[in-house]
């Protein structure tokens, strides 16, 4: 890769002077040079070429002098190193270029593995709560090895999204379900849960990763509601631009699954597996046939019940028992609640 070298100097021979003495660095493409005759011509260079990395600079020039040159350059908070050339024809200081370069290799790999650090945080920030995201990017493996746990696991869907979304532009059924995402993942993150992944208008979310606690199945069940709410919410801002109310299936459930990653060589993906994320699905699909928004499962109500916290508890208190109910796929019967 070659580095690019800003010389600023008003002597009529100094870029006779550096093509020469560098020539091979130039013929071999490891130096590529740029000229001006003094400190605003400089400035206009780096300006148009901002990857310009070092400056060969004199410190008496017309029109703008070296170190008013570089007071500017402190005043824009430039990166750009600089080599004082204190007078022409100074062969000395010139010598110290590879040094000066290898400083600037060394300091550019920094800001690539920051830059690269920093999107590993974004992509965190994307599926976790906010006060998750600072622990698991200083984790080598960050939600550990592939593990049985106990989670609550939610499945929210729109209903009726499939027929909606064929009636609509394309542009705007992205920007519904933008919204309809953000607006949902907000109680999630508020909750203490993760976002598993988003399957169109589906939200597969999970509580208790990478730690389990007393409270997941409480913070399952506040989340429901609290989407719940942020629908209607979101109902009346519809409604007011005249567009139309939309409604939610929830389905909720509690038990042991299987952590860790799954996929090929090629692409990995952390997930949450087992029949307790399939039965949670299968009560999110009984939303449909029960005219229900919420269907919960008899272990996550139990769970509440046992330990979570008073809030929690009068969530169940709002819940109808709806008996055991056969799900589709599933052999054994399960026990649900509804709203």
């Amino acid at each position: 890769m070659s580095s690019k070298i800003l010389a600023v100097d008003d002597e009529p021979d100094f870029e006779l002077l550096l093509t020469q003495r560098f020539r091979h660095q130039i013929r071999q493409g490891e130096f590529v040079f740029r000229f001006a005759g003094h400190g605003e011509e400089a400035l206009a260079a780096l300006a148009a070429e901002p990857d310009i990395e070092l400056l060969l600079l004199d410190i008496n020039m017309p029109v703008m002098d070296g170190l008013t040159l570089l007071a500017r350059l402190r005043e824009q908070r430039s990166a750009v190193r600089a080599i004082i050339v204190s007078a022409y024809g100074d062969m000395t200081n010139l010598r110290t270029i590879h040094t000066t370069l290898d400083d600037i290799g060394k300091l550019r790999e920094i800001e690539r593995l920051r830059a690269a650090a920093e999107r590993a945080r974004n992509n965190l920030s994307r599926y976790f709560s906010p006060n998750l995201v600072d622990m698991l990017a200083e984790r080598d493996e960050p939600l550990g090895a592939v593990r049985r746990q106990t989670v609550a696991v939610l499945f929210a869907d729109i209903v009726g999204f499939t027929s909606m979304a064929e009636g609509m532009a394309p542009e705007a059924v992205v920007r519904m379900l933008r919204d309809y995402h953000e607006r949902m993942t907000a109680p999630i993150f508020a909750c203490g849960g993760t976002i598993d992944k988003y399957i169109g208008d589906e939200i597969f979310a999970v509580f208790g990763v990478p730690a389990a606690s007393a409270d997941d199945a409480g913070n399952a069940l506040n989340c429901a509601d609290m989407m719940l709410s942020a629908l209607d919410c979101w109902n009346e801002e519809r409604a007011a631009r005249g567009e139309p109310r939309l409604a939610v299936g929830i389905g909720l459930n509690y038990g042991a699954a299987v952590l860790g990653d799954v996929g090929s060589e090629h692409s990995f993906s952390f997930t949450v597996i087992g029949d307790t994320v399939n039965t949670a699905s299968r009560l999110q699909r009984l939303t449909r046939s029960l005219a229900t928004p919420l269907v919960v499962g008899d272990a996550l109500v139990d769970a509440v019940n046992s330990g979570a916290g008073d809030g929690a508890m009068a969530l169940t208190r709002q819940l109808r028992d709806r008996g055991e109910q056969t799900l589709r796929g599933r052999a054994g019967a399960v026990r649900i609640w509804t709203r």
